[in-house]
């Protein structure tokens, strides 16, 4: 979750890749065949009033019972910002729901592997060497005991280790350190975060564990909106965007940057009908790509609060679409921005055993699915996905289906 609880484009490019064949599968697909609610549907050549993108953080089950249903009965896709360590638990999402979401048209996004925050935190106040307490201003890593961190500024860092944290009247938040910080520093330039190796696993790790999974990621969701440091170079080395960097949610389309994108909420607890409903006016008016986030599993985010988060979009004439089909038709998707496109096929060639175990998910999902319903795959602690979907099962299996043809 992110709510820190402290604190006009070019016609669908239709790419035979595997990541473009899967995005037929609700997005293109639908509009190609006339059921789809978007204005690509609706006899209007393409025209919208603009775009909007859908993002659900935290893979939750309520992901999967509650939020995806809803999309497939309107018919519009949406995101999944997924924490790793929260896939296939009891109460996450399943390694099966990502991979049928993904065919049903949505993008997977990484969120992190443990949805731990990833930038920086700032001091507040001045730090002298033998301070072994520092006022921050979150309260997001007092509960990591024991776990290397690093506090420094552009000249360099000293290492500790987190002995707690809390908030005082006081002071606000402050972090205890096991041993005195050793050094002057001053507040407002001066960060606390975790180690390099530790940013590292939760930022590029999170990736190439969700791609073991049988998904494709190309953009990142950091917890908490905190986005400065190590994380945002990682991000711009291994991602094809920041989907949370900053802002309001309105992303200009005019040289927009697919690493300084803003999002704003549909939350029940963050935003109201009216506000919602402004923002979309907001949209409509300019040349912007909305986009808006949700948590599932937040009790005022109901399957009728999402509903009408996309009944009002539909009523402006706003396109759903994705983040990576958005970017895309701007010329700053992932082919631009990382080179997928021609780095793929290269990769099909190179790494055997890892495509291997990537296809053998995806077309095992593909068997299944024509024997007993498009969510056959899905255990028994997750919904069919045929269900309430109608069209929609269909074209995912097409969507398989043609990726399978091109293989051969």
């Amino acid at each position: 979750m992110d709510d820190d609880r402290g604190a006009g484009v070019s016609a669908l490019e239709v790419r035979t890749t595997r990541r473009g064949l899967f995005g037929l599968g609700a997005a293109s697909l639908l509009a190609l065949v006339g059921a789809g609610t978007t204005a690509a549907s609706d006899g209007n050549d393409g025209e919208t009033n603009g775009r909007l993108v859908f993002i659900y953080d935290d893979s939750w089950r309520e992901d999967w019972d509650q939020t995806f249903p809803v999309h497939q009965e309107e018919g519009v896709p949406a995101c999944c910002a997924a924490v790793t360590e929260y896939v296939d638990t009891g109460w996450g999402l399943l390694p099966e729901h990502l991979r049928e979401m993904e065919s049903a048209g949505w993008e997977i996004m990484s969120h992190t592997a443990s949805h731990d925050v990833v930038g920086n935190l700032y001091l507040t106040a001045p730090a002298e060497p033998d301070d072994e307490r520092l006022s921050v201003d979150g309260s997001f890593l007092g509960d990591h005991e024991d776990e290397p961190i690093v506090v420094g500024n552009e000249d360099g860092t000293v290492e500790n280790a987190i002995a707690g944290g809390g908030e005082d009247d006081d002071d606000g938040f402050y972090l205890e350190l096991e041993d005195p910080v050793g050094e002057s520093f001053t507040a407002g330039e001066t960060f606390v975060r975790f180690t390099d190796e530790r940013i590292r696993e939760e930022v590029v790790g999170s990736k190439a564990e969700l791609e073991e999974m049988g998904v494709d990621v190309d953009y990142f969701v950091s917890p908490f909106g905190r986005s400065e440091g190590l994380v945002e170079e990682l991000v711009e080395e291994h991602y094809a965007g920041f989907a949370n960097r900053e802002g309001d949610g309105l992303n200009g389309i005019a040289d927009i940057d697919p690493y300084d994108l803003g999002r704003t909420s549909i939350d029940g607890q963050s935003s109201t009908e009216s506000e919602i409903e402004a923002f979309y006016d907001q949209v409509a008016a300019g040349e912007y790509l909305g986009i808006v986030v949700g948590h599932s599993q937040f009790d005022e985010t109901t399957e009728e609060r999402v509903r009408f988060a996309i009944q009002e979009a539909k009523a402006r004439d706003l396109e759903i679409v994705t983040l990576r089909e958005a970017l895309s038709d701007l010329d700053v998707g992932p082919d631009e921005m990382l080179g997928t496109e021609e780095d793929g096929e290269e990769d099909d060639g190179q790494e055997i055993e890892s495509d291997d175990d990537g296809e053998a998910a995806t077309n095992e999902s593909a068997s299944d699915s024509s024997g007993d319903g498009a969510g056959s795959t899905v255990r028994e602690n997750g919904p069919a996905i045929a269900a309430g979907t109608g069209l929609l099962a269909t074209v995912a299996v097409a969507g398989r289906a043609a990726l399978q043809r091109l293989r051969e």
